[in-house]
């Protein structure tokens, strides 16, 4: 039977659509990685190719980008045949920044729109890697706000994360939102005007929204 099918609830189409992935148990990793690297679809690519498989089959585990570059670095038939490969024949060397899932998480306000009900923003966080996003509807767009949102929204949800990118606006960068992140240890990155694409996940999503708020809501754009 193919490997794969035990963890396959959904067709991958579902999957792809839902924007679901299955956390697989310890138990599994390892013949998910050979299935993904070893075998004659596998290709006995890179970590990151070979991570990307993995994810592409609807899989992941927390750890996912160590756990596969430790197998890939350390699976014999590869290394044995790259042990011919001298110095002057490789690329240089750079450190792997290794980036798990809710380590790294965009932040940005939509807004202001027609007030509903007293509310007039959106406040949307996203995760880098896995792609998660987070709204919450918003009467004011300040940094109390955001301070709240992070602590008992994010934080408690899905662990503090290593770093936070936003734009260069006061409810992201004031006294209240550094003391927050420097007593969690968190890197504040900020997008410059000239380089708004930094944040370049939380826009995407942003146009998403956008899209989708236009489709549900009547042409007087109240509810």
């Amino acid at each position: 039977m193919h490997p794969i099918r035990h963890w396959e609830l959904f067709s991958a189409k579902e999957l792809e659509l839902a924007n679901l992935y299955i956390c697989i148990l310890d138990t599994k990793i390892n013949s998910v990685l050979q299935f993904c690297h070893s075998t004659l679809g596998g290709g006995h690519h890179g970590s990151t190719r070979t991570a990307r498989k993995v994810l592409d089959c609807s899989l992941y585990w927390p750890t996912i980008f160590i756990g596969v570059y430790q197998f890939v670095s350390t699976y014999d038939k590869c290394q044995k045949d790259g042990v011919a490969m001298n110095r002057r024949h490789e690329m240089p060397q750079q450190p792997i920044l290794f980036c798990e899932v809710f380590d790294v998480w965009g932040i940005d306000f939509m807004g202001p729109f027609p007030v509903s009900n007293g509310y007039s923003y959106i406040l949307l966080a996203v995760d880098y890697v896995s792609k998660w996003a987070e709204a919450i509807a918003t009467k004011t767009n300040d940094a109390k706000v955001v301070v709240d949102f992070l602590k008992s929204n994010n934080f408690c949800r899905f662990g503090v994360p290593k770093e936070l990118i936003s734009d260069q606006g006061s409810h992201f960068c004031n006294r209240a939102m550094t003391s927050l992140l420097h007593k969690y240890g968190v890197v504040h990155r900020v997008a410059t005007a000239y380089h708004p694409q930094t944040n370049s996940q939380v826009e995407v999503f942003n146009r998403e929204i956008k899209k989708t708020l236009q489709k549900m809501t009547n042409p007087s754009r109240k509810d």
